[in-house]
């Protein structure tokens, strides 16, 4: 039921038919599909730009004096083009897009490894080929598959470091098995594995993530100087049709958060308002929130703000178990390839480099090796990598990031910052390197880089990590207000997975399906639109 009527009054006599708040994937393709469909809508973003945690910096590096994207957020798109992904790959084929595929386990029928690992008692790297005839990867597949076999209906959930461990004692792991194992698991998911639930890896469809044997860069053949156009192209597109649709989109200006939302009001004739820290009013007949689980969580974010009564104790209760994961995104460009690259010049291709005992253990090089620069190395730093430089500044981050490079490629050159990294010597003489520092746990209005679904026991009706996600995006109790993001992206489709762009990107599609039947075929009336609710999804 609506709650009283409140004491704020509309600036404006302007009543939208649905306000999206965020302009992420989620929020751009809401919006743009809401106002296709005739509704008037308004799209409020707090941060000054578009794209949320697509993110393409264009002011670090060059390419023959022409600028060139480095990312702060979402690199790659994680899926082939399958069935059951042709939707997300519709839109990005309509808007021109090509792609270029970086192969993790092979190129084509030849086999090339594309990855390489890193044990400090091989004393060097290691390509795939050789790394998976190793003792201590043998046990890899089948722990995974046993990951992909939990049934959290018929067995009690757990930890992932809990099962680590009980899976290390009963297979007898060396210590580098182990090594890897954990690596595995808490390099690729922005959790701490005594946290992290395994049912939720199985909700989320983590291992079919890791399991994918190709990852895919989005290229545009307008963009000089070779066709890399940055991933936050992509929503910037979609809004531009948002926009000539007749669509209205209010963001801050530059330095400003004037359009950050403070207070989110369902008031007591059905109706939304929205207020912002700048102190305008919206109002519309219905709201979609794309807020991370940072912004929303009651403890570390500002739900209880923002929300009041609309965040019901059922969505605090999944909160609890969908948190937010820090996440920083490291770059360092280089004068030179000063890593290994497997195959030709022509392969097109990008290596990885993966160092389980490492400082800082996931890098991989930004551009193909056939562009002959620039000579980007990116680290993807999570969990113990992102909390050993967390309070470090940015100085002691780069000395800490560049030594982790250099136990592995330094050791038989003259390893210094100035010698190695491309930068600029200041008139004090100090020499700055060009590099890319993105913490997602310190925006404003992400307060981490991706979702992940903690363990819980159920005890006095408290949910199932499993249950969590639907839990957060059911819009029955909130109505007019619906939910949409990348943390409610298994709530829609299983293979739709979290920590990945299109599996934000569906529940943008779908919420605005959701709300255009809430508003049009269910007359507004809670009754009926719950009975299609329990149809479709429950």
């Amino acid at each position: 039921m609506p709650t009283p009527a409140s004491s704020t009054t509309s600036s404006a006599n302007t009543v939208y038919d649905c306000i999206v708040l965020g302009a992420g994937i989620s929020g751009v393709t809401a919006a743009r599909d809401l106002q296709a469909a005739g509704l008037k809508v308004l799209l409020l973003e707090g941060a000054s730009r578009i794209g949320g945690r697509m993110y393409s910096r264009r002011d670090i590096v060059k390419k023959s004096g022409k600028p060139v994207p480095i990312e702060g957020g979402a690199e790659y798109i994680h899926i082939a083009e399958q069935d059951r992904y042709l939707e997300f790959w519709r839109e990005v084929r309509k808007h021109g897009f090509t792609t270029s595929p970086f192969h993790k386990c092979g190129m084509g029928f030849l086999k090339i490894p594309r990855n390489r690992m890193f044990f400090s008692p091989w004393q060097r790297t290691k390509m795939l080929a050789e790394v998976i005839i190793q003792p201590e990867f043998w046990s890899m597949p089948d722990a995974l598959q046993k990951i992909q076999e939990f049934d959290a209906d018929t067995k009690a959930d757990m930890t992932t470091a809990t099962f680590i461990k009980r899976y290390a004692e009963k297979n007898d792991l060396s210590k580098r098995a182990l090594a890897l194992l954990e690596y595995t698991l808490s390099a690729h998911t922005p959790g701490p594995l005594n946290e992290i639930s395994i049912a939720g890896l199985k909700t989320d469809a983590i291992v079919d993530q890791l399991m994918e044997r190709k990852e895919l860069r989005m290229e545009h053949d307008s963009v000089k100087p070779f066709g890399l156009c940055g991933f936050d192209t992509l929503p910037a597109k979609i809004a531009e049709e948002f926009r000539k649709a007749g669509g209205q989109i209010e963001k801050s200006r530059a330095g400003s958060t004037g359009r950050k939302v403070v207070k989110v009001e369902r008031l007591a004739d059905g109706t939304v308002a929205v207020t912002t820290a700048g102190g305008a009013i919206f109002r519309g007949r219905s709201a979609v929130c794309t807020f991370s689980v940072g912004m929303l969580n009651p403890d570390s974010g500002e739900g209880d703000a923002i929300f009041g009564p609309l965040l019901t104790p059922r969505k605090r209760e999944a909160l609890g178990l969908v948190r937010m994961g820090a996440i920083t995104k490291f770059s360092l460009e280089f004068k030179e390839r000063v890593w290994v690259d497997d195959g030709g010049e022509s392969s097109g291709h990008m290596s990885v480099l993966s160092n389980p005992q490492g400082k800082a253990r996931t890098f991989f090089s930004s551009f193909p090796k056939e562009h002959h620069g620039p000579h980007v190395l990116t680290g993807l730093l999570m969990n113990q990598d992102h909390d050993q430089i967390a309070g470090m500044d940015d100085e002691a981050a780069i000395a800490h990031v560049f030594e982790a490079i250099g136990r592995i490629y330094g050791r038989n050159r003259r390893w210094t910052q100035k010698a190695v990294l491309a930068g600029k010597t200041d008139r004090s003489g100090t020499f700055r390197p060009n590099y890319l520092r993105q913490d997602w746990s310190k925006d404003p209005f992400a307060k981490g880089g991706n979702s992940y679904l903690a363990f819980a026991p159920r005890r006095q009706g408290r949910m199932l990590a499993k249950e969590a996600r639907e839990a957060l995006k059911d819009p029955r109790d909130t109505l007019p207000l619906f939910w949409a993001g990348e943390a409610v992206a298994p709530a829609y489709d299983r293979h739709y997975q979290p920590l990945a762009v299109h599996g934000a990107y569906i529940t943008g599609r779908r919420v605005a399906e959701d709300l255009l039947h809430f508003l049009n075929d269910a007359g507004g009336d809670p009754a009926k639109f719950a009975r299609y609710y329990a149809q479709r999804y429950l």
